[in-house]
């Protein structure tokens, strides 16, 4: 039996390691660094050539169009995207979401990356986010109107089916799994705390208003005012209504960096000492909001933080925790039994296979950490419905760096300025909504 013992302490030492999804770090590097085609290249391939993860490609595929400036590419993606996630054939739209919430446990035995890839609540609600963006910048104005009215019945829907799910739940029932749940979950409580649930975004709430506003369906944009002031208190700009009809508006929405990746991490499992299992897990550190001040037509004023991505994107995965825990805790305990099973029988060449093969598969076995990075860190919103129409050039002042773009502001109508600010720099667009 001394020749186990290698195994045992090799795969010891392999608890506490952290690996992360090298081609997703590439990809994001790629933007960072201005190499926006290999990362368009990484996220096209994501969503039409692999097998469990083709809908994450699609809003890669999108996001990644989107920061290149290739905007029909990325409405495209984007409408694919959110087909994958809702189903509008029916004569209402069906939430269509895999699991929800913790409650699933399917595929105990195989590996947590061969599970089919559904979005995320908060992953839902960017997609119909950017794509409503990726619409009103080609022109498509009647279509993003369509789904800012299809945004309101989708964040409900996430809230009554979703959000009853997650609050009904009260963690593993297995003492193990148990154990490590409170363990991981309380490494989140950080992150989390910046936000108040995972399926309502208050930028999409505030950008839904602002259009129906601006076409004159006042109740519902109203409505969508209402919620964004109640994820986002305090804030200034999310109760502005349309301009009057003399004066133009215009409004900008600012997204700051990369999202956090989340990273496998080995933890060992209680009891079965020479085991681990491998959950996903953020290290980093609560997001530091850039200040950022937009010079209109009364001189600088500041962008106020409206979305918090990086704690959206956390609160999800400690959702998740239970169910990925409990998974992975039942794959150890049926390999610790394979093990008991051979032990009993005293036959020492069928121990060092098992726990051989036992061992490998738990070196080489990562956990899921599938997630969407090309995200921003979080965004800001800023607007003024009391312009005089007319041309201007509008600064963006983040951090001693400015961005410019020239705008044409009309009467009695409503503009968007969209940037977004990465290491590389900044990137834009604006359209009329």
């Amino acid at each position: 039996m001394k020749r186990l013992l290698p195994i045992v302490a090799a795969l010891m030492l392999a608890s506490g390691c952290v690996t992360e999804d090298g081609d997703a770090k590439e990809a994001v590097l790629a933007m960072e660094t201005g190499n926006s085609l290999h990362a368009v290249e990484w996220s096209e391939k994501l969503a039409t050539k692999s097998h469990y993860s083709k809908t994450l490609g699609m809003v890669e595929a999108g996001r990644v169009n989107m920061l290149a400036g290739r905007w029909p590419q990325a409405e495209g993606w984007f409408r694919q995207a959110i087909d994958t996630a809702v189903d509008r054939k029916e004569a209402q739209p069906k939430l269509k979401l895999g699991d929800l919430a913790n409650t699933a446990l399917a595929g105990t035995i195989t590996d947590d990356r061969t599970r089919e890839y559904h979005l995320h609540p908060y992953e839902i609600n960017l997609a119909l986010q950017y794509g409503i963006i990726a619409q009103l910048v080609n022109g498509r104005r009647e279509d993003a109107l369509a789904d800012a009215r299809l945004s309101i019945y989708i964040q409900n829907a996430l809230a009554d089916e979703y959000g009853a799910d997650v609050l009904k739940s009260t963690g593993p029932a297995d003492s193990n799994a148990r154990t490590i749940y409170d363990e991981q979950s309380g490494n989140l409580d950080e992150l989390v705390a910046a936000s108040s649930n995972s399926w309502e975004n208050p930028v999409l709430w505030w950008l839904s208003g602002v259009m129906l506003d601006q076409n004159g369906e006042t109740d519902l944009a109203l409505s969508s005012y209402r919620k964004a002031q109640a994820l986002s208190p305090g804030n200034p700009y999310v109760m502005q209504r349309a301009p009057a009809r003399d004066k133009a508006r215009l409004v900008v929405i600012y997204d700051q960096d990369f999202v956090s990746r989340r990273k496998s991490l080995k933890v060992p499992v209680p009891v079965y000492t020479a085991m681990s299992i491998d959950i996903p897990q953020y290290e980093d550190a609560p997001y530091v909001q850039d200040r950022v001040w937009v010079a209109g037509s009364k001189g600088e004023s500041p962008m106020t933080p409206t979305l918090n991505v990086q704690s959206l994107a956390a609160r999800d995965l400690k959702e998740q925790l239970p169910g990925i825990i409990t998974r992975n805790v039942t794959r150890a305990v049926t390999a610790a039994a394979a093990q008991a099973a051979v032990n009993a029988a005293g036959n020492e060449y069928a121990q060092l296979a098992v726990l051989g093969a036992n061992a490998i598969a738990m070196a080489i076995r990562r956990a899921d950490t599938r997630s969407w990075v090309t995200l921003p860190m979080g965004e800001q919103i800023w607007s003024d419905n009391n312009m005089e129409p007319g041309e201007y050039e509008i600064g963006i002042r983040v951090n001693g760096a400015v961005y410019t773009q020239k705008v044409s502001l009309a009467a009695g109508k409503t503009r968007l300025l969209y940037v977004s600010h990465t290491k590389f720099g900044f990137r834009g667009g604006n359209c009329e909504l």
